[in-house]
This record gives structure tokens, C-alpha cells and sequence, in this order.
């Protein structure tokens, strides 16, 4: 059993800061990094075990991965409206997925009251210790490969990604947490002073619409003084059209948000790294949205 891939970094041509790289996890084991966390929070898990989950795709999809490896039998909650290539994923590597009316929340909320009913052990998307600590060797990996960048940008859907970077790089590399506008749940929350609930979250980013940011990201983005911003449609579909012309990544909208976000704020005396955090986007809704003129929203 290898574990994750280790994922390339790519210097993207740019005149805007000293040096602008993305490190690529569309190339990852399940097509995302979640595969990180969920191979190291299987590890350990005797072979049979029952387990279940809640997500918007790619944590499915890195589970449906780590448990058919393992042996486990996994059974995930997900939004009717999961792209094909995210369902097409889970149930290729034998996961059993049950598709929900509504968002996230409702997944969450029907995951665990299926633990509860049967006994299988829920495993959380992103507000869980070890699934955090399996996303760090991606910032380890960044670092062998390229160095440590002076700012990195990380998406946030609920916040797990991002408190990996926290821990791993927080104190040290100016770490820039990113929204999609229509679901700024850390934001709000950040300048709320308290876990907000969003009334809904809705837009393209699939992955990045989380009503409610995880307890575990929140208590470490106030701890570690997180900046994060949002970034809009325009942005992303900037985003998606210069990450395939430029390196030929075939972003999802979250895995692009990351880059949309640092064609914002270039400083040509520092070191970026962007994290592509997935490519599992069904065809004609990347064609469409990695199309047209690169253009980005001031």
C-alpha cells in the first residue's frame, strides 16, 4: 500500500510576483487531496470495519479509495447534485453512496444518524484531528520540491486544508485562507468572533460550499490571525482558463479559487505557492467554465 502520490509543483509564468507556483493535486490518488487525510485516518483500521461519511465529492471519493485498500466498507452521504465524475469515483473504487436532497449539512446530518443506527464510525470531512495531520505532507512535499514559499494561498470549503497549512507552516509563511463569495463562512465567523451558520451556500465551487466552518479550523484560524478572502465566478473561470493554458491543470472550481485569489495581490519581492486542491469536474462543466477570455474581477 503506497499512500499518497507525491504531486508536482509547477512555476507558473508570471509578472506579478517574484515567483508564482501551484502545487498540483488533480494528480493525486482519487484526483484530490483529500486522499491525504483519509489514507492516514484509515490507517490503523482493522480490515471489515464499517464506516461512514458526508461530503460534497472528493472527501468521498479519497475515503471510497483509502477503504477499498484497507478493506473497509464504506457507505458516504452525498448532494444529489454531485458532479458524475466525483459519483463516478466513489462507487468505481466499491464505497455504497446514498445521495441526499440538500447541501453538506444534510448530508452530514443523515451520515450521522446512520452511525448512530448501525454503529459504523462516522468519519468527518474536515473537522477531525487526523485526517488534518494526513493533509500536512502536502505542505512537507511543497517544501522539498520548491522550497517554502514566503505567502501561500489555500481554498477553504471547511477548513481542513487550511489548518494543515496552519500547523505546518503558520508563524512562518503567511498563509491566505480563500472563500468563494457566496459561502465567506470563516470570514463572517472570523469577524463574528463565533462559529456562524450561513442560510445557504450555493454557486459552481462544489467543494467550497460549507455552511458552517469546521470547530478545529476556526479555533486555528483565530489562533494563527488568518487572512482570508473570497474570491467570485469571474475569478475562478480566470482561474480554471490560466491554469490549463498555462500548465495544462484541469482544475475543478475550489482546486482553481487558490490561484484566483493570488492573481489578485502580486508582489514581485516575494515567493507564492498556490495548492490545486482537485480536478474531479465533469466534462462539459470545465469546458464551459475554462473557456473565454482570462480576465479577473479588481
Amino acid at each position: 500500500m503506497s499512500g499518497p502520490v507525491r504531486t508536482p509543483v509547477t512555476v507558473l509564468p508570471d509578472e506579478e510576483w517574484g515567483e508564482l507556483a501551484v502545487k498540483d493535486e488533480t494528480q493525486q490518488k482519487s484526483g484530490a487531496f483529500k486522499y491525504r487525510g483519509t489514507f492516514h485516518r484509515t490507517a490503523g483500521l482493522a480490515p471489515g470495519t464499517r464506516i461512514v461519511a458526508a461530503s460534497t465529492g472528493n472527501h468521498a471519493s479519497g475515503l471510497a479509495l483509502a477503504s477499498a485498500e484497507r478493506g473497509l466498507h464504506l457507505t458516504v452521504y452525498v448532494p444529489q447534485t454531485i458532479p458524475q465524475a466525483k459519483l463516478a469515483r466513489i462507487a468505481g473504487a466499491g464505497a455504497h453512496p446514498v445521495l441526499v436532497e440538500g447541501g453538506f449539512d444534510d448530508c452530514e446530518l443523515a451520515a450521522r444518524r446512520a452511525a448512530e443506527q448501525t454503529g459504523a464510525l462516522f468519519v468527518h470531512s474536515f473537522d477531525d484531528d487526523q485526517v488534518i495531520e494526513g493533509h500536512r505532507s502536502l505542505f512537507r512535499e511543497c517544501a522539498e520540491q520548491n522550497g517554502v514559499p514566503d505567502v501561500v494561498f489555500v481554498p477553504v470549503g471547511g477548513g481542513g486544508l487550511v489548518t494543515a497549512a496552519l500547523r505546518e507552516w503558520g508563524g512562518r509563511v503567511r498563509v491566505i485562507g480563500v472563500e468563494y463569495e457566496q459561502a465567506p463562512a470563516l470570514a463572517l465567523s472570523l469577524r463574528a468572533g463565533r462559529r456562524i451558520t450561513l442560510d445557504s451556500a450555493a454557486g459552481m465551487p462544489e467543494g467550497l460550499l460549507v455552511r458552517r466552518i469546521g470547530q478545529i479550523a476556526f479555533d486555528a484560524a483565530q489562533q494563527y490571525g488568518l487572512e482570508v478572502v473570497t474570491v467570485s465566478d469571474a475569478d475562478l473561470r480566470a482561474s480554471m482558463h490560466r491554469l490549463w493554458n498555462q500548465a495544462r491543470i484541469r482544475a475543478e472550481g475550489a482546486g482553481a479559487a487558490a490561484l484566483a485569489a493570488a492573481l489578485h495581490r502580486g508582489d514581485r519581492s516575494l515567493k507564492a505557492l498556490c495548492v490545486v486542491s482537485g480536478g474531479n469536474i465533469d466534462a462539459s462543466v470545465w469546458q464551459n467554465w475554462s473557456s473565454g477570455p482570462e480576465r479577473v474581477t479588481v
